[in-house]
């Protein structure tokens, strides 16, 4: 694991963070993607996502998201990193693990009543995190309301033809009879 220590130093030192807290972006360098390769292939097949965490300590908890966005959303690393672990990170106490899911691009869960329900948890009981949980939960927020708007959309816009009621209803009555 010394190789890959190494190797993970050098893909950090390979991002620059820029702007105040909240407002952060993490820039690239070109070569990093090639660093990114190299510390894949001193990684194991399994457990990278758990690995790359304990061998971040003390690395600044957006370059750590920004690597696992990288590897996440990269076609060449898919499998390398588990979202649902990440995922996960909302889910438990750590105060760490959670700075650095809430700026990982992933939602807490799939359901977005339930994502809205965590981030709320954390909000109120890590205040010092406001500064990335309200952001997601506004995001959070505007997902539900665009499922809602196609909900609607959807349930207003359905008719089903009149000419073909009659016919479904005779399939429905033999369902229904067997």
């Amino acid at each position: 694991m010394p190789a890959a220590r190494q190797q993970l130093a050098l893909v950090y030192e390979l991002m620059t963070i820029s702007g105040q807290p909240g407002y952060q972006e993490v820039t690239l360098a070109e070569s990093i993607f090639t660093a990114l390769s190299d510390l894949l292939e001193l990684l194991p097949d399994e457990g990278v996502t758990e690995l790359l965490y304990r061998l971040s300590e003390g690395v600044p908890a957006i370059k750590v998201a920004e690597l696992y966005n990288v590897l996440i959303w990269s076609a060449d690393a898919r499998g390398t990193i588990d979202a649902e672990e990440i995922q996960q990170w909302f889910y438990g106490k750590q105060r760490r693990r959670i700075e650095i899911a809430a700026q990982v691009d992933l939602f807490p869960s799939n359901s977005m009543d339930e994502c809205e329900r965590v981030v709320g948890e954390l909000m109120k009981r890590f205040p010092d995190l406001d500064y990335l949980l309200y952001p997601l939960w506004k995001e959070i927020k505007a997902q539900i309301k665009e499922e809602k708007a196609w909900s609607d959309y959807r349930r207003e816009t359905f008719e089903m033809p009149k000419e073909m009621t009659p016919d479904i209803m005779k399939i429905i009555r033999g369902i229904k009879s067997r």
